[in-house]
Protein backbone atom coordinates (compact mmCIF):
# COMPACT_ATOMS: atom_id res chain seq x y z
CA UNK A 1 0.00 0.00 0.00
CA UNK A 2 2.80 2.42 0.91
CA UNK A 3 4.68 1.73 -2.32
CA UNK A 4 1.63 2.26 -4.50
CA UNK A 5 0.73 5.52 -2.76
CA UNK A 6 4.36 6.70 -2.85
CA UNK A 7 4.57 6.03 -6.58
CA UNK A 8 1.32 7.87 -7.26
CA UNK A 9 2.44 10.88 -5.22
CA UNK A 10 5.78 11.02 -7.03
CA UNK A 11 3.94 11.10 -10.38
CA UNK A 12 2.99 14.69 -9.52
CA UNK A 13 5.48 17.06 -11.15
CA UNK A 14 8.51 18.33 -9.22
CA UNK A 15 7.87 16.46 -5.97
CA UNK A 16 10.86 15.22 -4.02
CA UNK A 17 10.73 12.47 -1.40
CA UNK A 18 12.45 13.55 1.84
CA UNK A 19 12.64 10.90 4.57
CA UNK A 20 13.15 12.12 8.14
CA UNK A 21 13.18 10.16 11.37
CA UNK A 22 9.43 9.98 12.03
CA UNK A 23 7.87 10.27 8.55
CA UNK A 24 8.50 10.60 4.82
CA UNK A 25 7.76 14.03 3.42
CA UNK A 26 6.97 14.91 -0.19
CA UNK A 27 8.25 18.38 -1.00
CA UNK A 28 7.48 20.83 -3.75
CA UNK A 29 10.43 23.25 -3.78
CA UNK A 30 10.70 24.10 -0.06
CA UNK A 31 7.15 23.25 1.02
CA UNK A 32 6.00 19.82 2.15
CA UNK A 33 2.75 18.92 0.36
CA UNK A 34 2.01 15.69 2.23
CA UNK A 35 3.75 13.18 4.43
CA UNK A 36 3.41 9.50 5.23
CA UNK A 37 4.07 7.82 8.56
CA UNK A 38 4.43 4.06 8.29
CA UNK A 39 2.99 2.18 11.25
CA UNK A 40 2.61 -1.51 11.92
CA UNK A 41 -1.07 -1.87 10.95
CA UNK A 42 -1.78 1.34 9.09
CA UNK A 43 -0.35 4.23 7.17
CA UNK A 44 -0.88 7.75 8.47
CA UNK A 45 -1.22 10.41 5.82
CA UNK A 46 -1.05 14.10 6.60
CA UNK A 47 -1.94 16.91 4.22
CA UNK A 48 -0.30 20.31 4.53
CA UNK A 49 -3.35 22.55 4.47
CA UNK A 50 -4.73 24.76 7.21
CA UNK A 51 -8.04 24.04 8.91
CA UNK A 52 -10.94 24.76 6.57
CA UNK A 53 -8.92 24.51 3.31
CA UNK A 54 -9.47 20.80 2.55
CA UNK A 55 -12.58 19.72 0.66
CA UNK A 56 -13.14 16.19 2.02
CA UNK A 57 -16.81 15.25 1.45
CA UNK A 58 -16.26 11.66 2.65
CA UNK A 59 -14.73 12.84 5.92
CA UNK A 60 -11.65 10.61 5.65
CA UNK A 61 -9.31 13.15 7.26
CA UNK A 62 -9.59 14.47 10.80
CA UNK A 63 -8.59 17.89 12.06
CA UNK A 64 -5.38 17.68 14.08
CA UNK A 65 -4.75 21.43 14.31
CA UNK A 66 -4.95 21.36 18.10
CA UNK A 67 -3.46 17.88 18.59
CA UNK A 68 0.22 17.08 18.91
CA UNK A 69 1.43 15.01 15.95
CA UNK A 70 4.49 14.30 13.86
CA UNK A 71 4.66 15.92 10.48
CA UNK A 72 2.90 18.83 8.88
CA UNK A 73 -0.53 20.26 8.25
CA UNK A 74 -3.85 20.25 10.04
CA UNK A 75 -5.30 17.10 8.45
CA UNK A 76 -4.49 13.46 9.19
CA UNK A 77 -5.97 10.12 8.16
CA UNK A 78 -5.17 6.53 9.08
CA UNK A 79 -5.27 4.52 5.86
CA UNK A 80 -5.80 0.78 5.63
CA UNK A 81 -5.53 -1.70 2.74
CA UNK A 82 -9.18 -1.30 1.73
CA UNK A 83 -9.17 2.49 1.42
CA UNK A 84 -9.79 4.24 -1.89
CA UNK A 85 -6.42 5.50 -3.14
CA UNK A 86 -8.04 7.44 -6.01
CA UNK A 87 -10.05 9.50 -3.53
CA UNK A 88 -6.98 9.93 -1.30
CA UNK A 89 -4.94 11.19 -4.26
CA UNK A 90 -7.67 13.71 -5.09
CA UNK A 91 -7.19 15.19 -1.60
CA UNK A 92 -3.40 15.17 -1.86
CA UNK A 93 -3.72 16.97 -5.22
CA UNK A 94 -5.64 19.76 -3.45
CA UNK A 95 -2.56 20.39 -1.31
CA UNK A 96 -0.28 20.10 -4.34
CA UNK A 97 -2.30 22.68 -6.30
CA UNK A 98 -2.39 25.01 -3.29
CA UNK A 99 1.40 24.90 -2.84
CA UNK A 100 2.26 25.12 -6.53
CA UNK A 101 0.48 28.48 -6.52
Amino acid sequence: MYQELRDRILELDDLEMVPVKQYIGFKLQKRVVTDLEIQRKQLKVRINLKKGQLDDPKGVFRDVADVGHWGIGDYEAAIGPNDDLDYLMSLIKQSYKFHIG
